[in-house]
């Protein structure tokens, strides 16, 4: 999504793989321990304001974690909050996306 709407990414040099990740949701100001297993990242500063929000960010390296996209009935997450076994912690993520599908 944020290629498609304009942004560019960039390789981490390890990348984010596996448990205990600590992400934190800007919304709620809550972090989780996330589960995670990928290479790249969404540069923040090549993020059109007018088109998304950073909505959850690393708090490991602070690179994005995920957006909310203005005016559209869409957001992303580059962690995996179905991760199970392991941490439940971020399933509200599906009750949000339930939330918006149904309204």
């Amino acid at each position: 999504m944020a290629l498609a709407t304009g942004s560019s990414t960039a390789k981490l040099k390890y990348g984010h793989r596996g448990p205990n990740h600590p992400v934190k949701d800007l919304k709620t100001d809550k972090v989780y321990i996330t589960s995670q297993n990928h290479g790249y990242y969404v540069k923040e500063e090549s993020i059109n304001k007018e088109i998304a929000e950073v909505s959850h960010i690393n708090l490991n390296d602070g690179t994005v974690e995920g957006l909310r996209y203005k005016g559209k009935k869409i957001f992303t997450v580059q962690f995996h909050p179905e991760a199970c076994p392991g941490p439940e912690d971020t399933s509200y993520i599906f009750d949000e996306f339930l939330e918006m599908v149904r309204k």
